[in-house]
């Protein structure tokens, strides 16, 4: 019988490029591949400097980069490509880090939410980065220090 938990809950390996002495923010961005972040930036730019945009079309670029991240993620950036348990927790992550690091840059949000403030995205930017190590250490092969004269 399949068991949904034994899935999600399999031990992770840590990113390949990932260091004991990444800060936070570091290892936030890394679970984000850098071609879809500059994806994002590129096509931001391009519609920044148009007089008019429909807001349909941000947010279809958002929505498009948000469904292609864990894809990118499990066939591109791992071998062997495809959906596995052990790969479970970087698409998860990759694709949360990007919508906040979106909503922290303002995007579609700061477009179409009245109540949308920069301070907003700062804010859920900081708790993101304590809350995302905390989980891989959960769910990663990753560990726990030693203390001092213990082995």
């Amino acid at each position: 019988m399949w068991n949904p938990f034994k899935f999600f809950f399999v031990k992770q390996d840590l990113p390949v490029d990932a260091k004991p002495t990444d800060s936070y923010f570091e290892k936030l961005i890394k679970y984000i591949p850098a071609d879809i972040v500059a994806a994002w930036l590129a096509i931001d730019g391009i519609l920044k400097d148009q007089t008019t945009n429909p807001l349909w079309l941000v947010w279809s670029v958002f929505a498009f980069l948000t469904v292609l991240t864990p894809l990118y993620v499990v066939y591109m950036k791992t071998d062997p490509p495809g959906f596995g348990p052990t790969k479970t927790f970087h698409w998860m992550a990759s694709t949360f880090a990007f919508v906040v690091f979106i909503f922290a840059l303002g995007g579609p949000f700061a477009l179409t939410f009245d109540w949308y403030r920069p301070l907003f995205g700062t804010v859920v930017l900081i708790l993101t980065t304590l809350l995302l190590p905390l989980f891989e250490r959960f769910f990663t092969r990753q560990g726990l220090p030693q203390l001092p004269g213990k082995k």
